[in-house]
């Protein structure tokens, strides 16, 4: 297989064509649509605009990540970065959208174990990578990849998903942090770090918000967050997020469900008017 972005997308998007990779595991439903793949490079002033305002001490640049997992340097240069977006299906964003305290279970199963699947194509386009001698690193399946506190942002990681997405030309973001693609913002994301120059994506956009249409006076994310957690200057509070999480989705869907497992949201994602596209004014 030569290695291309088109060859590297059609290799990601067979994959998730596949059931036995695309599933719920414990509801016989897929988890996803179709993926979106876009590319960046190593050298992209973005990474290094990320390190210094997220944290330059915990916050890892794309060789940083192949440094640390080969014990060996590389050329930024020739370092690329492969990013998807997975949108959620008709079906679960529907069911999402029909409810106003708390997510159906569908969802809940995405979060959970579509995440599995997402960590899963991580992990076997690792895999390709390195069996076809170009070193690779998955970093959200890495033993390295953490948490911490952050002063600033109340919660951060040392690799972003979303912002890699940013910077490879897959979409900009809304008020409530989340991601807006062409296929919009209910979806989760991924990456690999490969040793491989590939072409990066082109940006069709310049600003971080660009696909927001809260600058038009959208506010459907801020009265679809039953936490109240959204604000119209773009602020999210994630401390209110997570307790609501705990205090109020966890009991209700033990309530409805018998479920007892990891309790999220995501309700600002469902509803709106980016929830499956790039809003325009009109919407």
């Amino acid at each position: 297989m030569t290695i291309t972005n088109e060859s590297i997308s059609q290799w990601i998007c067979d994959y998730m064509a596949d059931p036995a990779h695309n599933t719920m595991k414990e509801l016989p439903l897929p988890a996803f649509d179709m993926p979106l793949v876009g590319f960046s490079a190593a050298t992209d002033p973005y990474f290094a605009f990320y390190k210094e305002h997220i944290d330059p001490n915990f916050y890892r640049l794309p060789t940083q990540w192949l440094e640390s997992t080969f014990s060996h340097t590389f050329d930024p240069e020739n370092v690329s970065i492969i990013s998807w977006v997975l949108p959620h299906t008709e079906d679960t964003r529907k069911k999402s959208a029909a409810c106003t305290d708390a997510p159906t279970m569908e969802w809940e199963h995405v979060r959970v174990h579509g995440e599995e699947c997402n960590r899963d194509l991580a992990k076997a386009l690792e895999t390709f990578f390195n069996e076809n001698g170009i070193e690779a690193v998955a970093p959200m399946c890495s033993p390295e990849f953490s948490w911490g506190d952050s002063e600033k942002f109340v919660v951060v990681s040392n690799w972003s998903e979303r912002h890699t997405a940013f910077i490879s030309g897959l979409g900009t973001f809304g008020l409530c942090d989340g991601l807006i693609s062409k296929k919009g913002k209910a979806a989760r994301y991924g990456s690999v770090i490969v040793n491989c120059k590939l072409t990066p994506t082109e940006r069709t956009y310049t600003e971080y918000n660009e696909y927001c249409q809260a600058k038009n006076g959208c506010t459907a994310c801020i009265r679809r967050c039953p936490a109240g957690a959204i604000t119209p200057d773009g602020g999210h509070d994630k401390n209110k997020c997570r307790a609501y999480h705990a205090e109020v989705i966890k009991p209700l869907l033990k309530d409805r469900y018998g479920y007892e497992g990891y309790a999220v949201c995501g309700l600002c994602q469902t509803g709106v008017p980016c929830e499956c596209k790039i809003p325009t004014e009109k919407d």
